[in-house]
């Protein structure tokens, strides 16, 4: 498992974009890679960061 957790891979930045390769949950052998302008990745990044926090307050 990778520090992004299982089936997800490092993103990396290439051409303006940043893309996040993801195992396909149908076909495990197979990668999707999505593809998110900049200001995608921060929206997605601080929307995570915000859905861990609410999930960390859901604790027992």
């Amino acid at each position: 498992m990778s520090k992004y957790g299982e089936g997800v891979d490092e993103p990396y930045a290439r051409g303006g974009s940043v893309t996040l390769p993801v195992r396909e949950f149908s076909d495990p052998v197979s990668w999707l890679n999505v593809s998110l302008s900049p200001d995608e990745a921060r929206l997605l990044g601080l929307r995570l960061i915000k859905m861990a926090d609410e999930a960390e307050a859901q604790e027992w």
